[in-house]
């Protein structure tokens, strides 16, 4: 095995030098793969639901999983694609040197682009359930997925576009240049930015919600939901050096003065009064959970949903090299002593108290309820969470594992 790939509700292990792979987890959802051959695959990528597994040498590419979610590609042609994207539950397949572009899984969420001409484009853009094929030469953009959310954009002008954005189910164009913006999609997820002034805007950060931050002056605009992050008239941005999110919650961080204001749903991670934010290090965050972590005095603190992880006060930080999260648990991992701590929803990883962690050199999640512990110098690997979504891989063979990738979930739609 060379490479461990994840939907958030299935695993696949791949071996790129033998062309075998081993799958667990939902078994609809691709955890099922008995009888495919890999040889040859060079890349995989993944809906929430399904794989695609691509050989680019030779133009060919297996699916399977949900067939409405991606799982089903049999009527492709994969002969020069050279870039694969995807939202929740579809894929577009681009040949970018012909400007041919292919499509499939839910229509109503990417998979129809039939009527989408490809030619010009320059960079494609997903959204939970949107796609945007941009072309930067000519100032123009067709956009297709579910309309209200992003896949109807005929009243925008990409003319000087320099980067689309995404916040889950909506999306912004902006230029650079003019320092200008203009968004479409839901409302909620910020898909209107009428009335904000892009004027001076360094730096934009999405993820339920819209944030634009001008460093230089210490100022930011927020726009979407209140109750998703899209209302910090509250914060001061000044000297703020990083933007961190939740699902459905922000958080501002001074570093150089250690200071750190929240914004957005309470019990998602919107409210941190009480946190110190001196001598923070690093920040971690699962959907419901933001964790702030202080590598030289070896503390942690913790705040949003209890049952995700907002409660740490029993975990013991000092030595923590690392820690992950997936939807509702987290891992701190002390890699120079070989030992972890879990904790969050316990059938979601939340509890690792049955895992070795001797030898163990890597840990991996996905967006998903489970985790994995490699060992790469013998081959071995543990898995815990929940069965359903990978927490459980006793039958598989992980010799020759050299590292995980877990794929990123659309989730900013999901509260609708």
């Amino acid at each position: 095995i060379t490479d461990v790939y994840s939907t958030g509700y299935a695993f696949m292990a791949l071996n790129k030098n033998t062309g075998q792979a081993q799958c667990w987890g939902h078994a609809d959802y691709g955890g099922s793969c008995t009888d495919m051959d890999f040889i040859g695959i060079t890349d995989v990528y993944s809906t929430h639901h399904a794989f695609l597994a691509l050989n680019k040498n030779a133009g060919a590419a297996k699916c399977w999983g949900n067939s409405n979610d991606g799982g089903a590609c049999s009527g492709i042609d994969f002969a020069g694609v050279t870039d694969v994207y995807s939202t929740s539950a579809a894929f577009v397949a681009w040949n970018r040197d012909e400007g041919k572009g292919q499509c499939w899984g839910s229509s109503a969420w990417g998979g129809a682009c039939n009527q989408v001409d490809f030619f010009g484009v320059t960079d494609i853009y997903a959204g939970s359930v949107a796609f945007v094929a941009l072309d930067k030469n000519a100032g123009k953009a067709r956009c297709w997925g579910a309309a209200t959310h992003g896949g109807d954009c005929s009243g925008i002008d990409f003319e000087g576009v320099a980067e689309v954005y995404s916040a889950g189910c909506a999306f912004m164009a902006w230029s650079t240049n003019a320092g200008k913006a203009q968004c479409w999609g839901h409302a909620d997820c910020g898909g209107d930015c009428t009335g904000i002034d892009f004027t001076g805007v360094t730096d934009i950060y999405s993820k339920s919600a819209f944030v634009a931050l001008n460093k230089n002056n210490g100022t930011a605009q927020c726009w979407g939901a209140s109750r998703r992050g899209g209302d910090c008239s509250d914060v001061d941005f000044a000297g703020v050096t990083d933007v961190y999110s939740t699902w459905n919650a922000f958080l501002a961080l001074n570093r150089n003065e250690g200071r750190g204001q929240c914004w957005g749903y309470p019990i998602w991670g919107g409210v941190c009064n009480d946190v110190d934010f001196t001598g923070v290090t690093d920040i971690y965050r699962n959907s419901h959970v933001f964790i702030a972590l202080d590598k030289n005095t070896g503390t942690g603190q913790c705040w949003g949903r209890t049952e995700s992880g907002s409660d740490c006060s029993g975990i013991v930080f000092d030595g923590v090299t690392q820690v992950y999260s997936n939807y509702g648990a987290f891992v701190a991992w002390n890699g120079n002593t070989g030992k972890a701590q879990c904790w969050g929803i316990s059938d979601q990883g939340g509890d690792c108290s049955h895992i070795d962690f001797t030898g163990v050199t890597d840990v991996y999640s996905a967006d998903g309820t489970a985790f994995v512990a490699l060992n790469k110098n013998n081959g071995n690997a543990q898995c815990w969470g929940s069965s359903w979504d990978g927490g459980s891989c006793s039958d598989i063979d992980f010799e020759g594992v050299t590292h995980v990738v877990g794929t990123q979930s659309n989730e900013g739609c999901g509260a609708f």
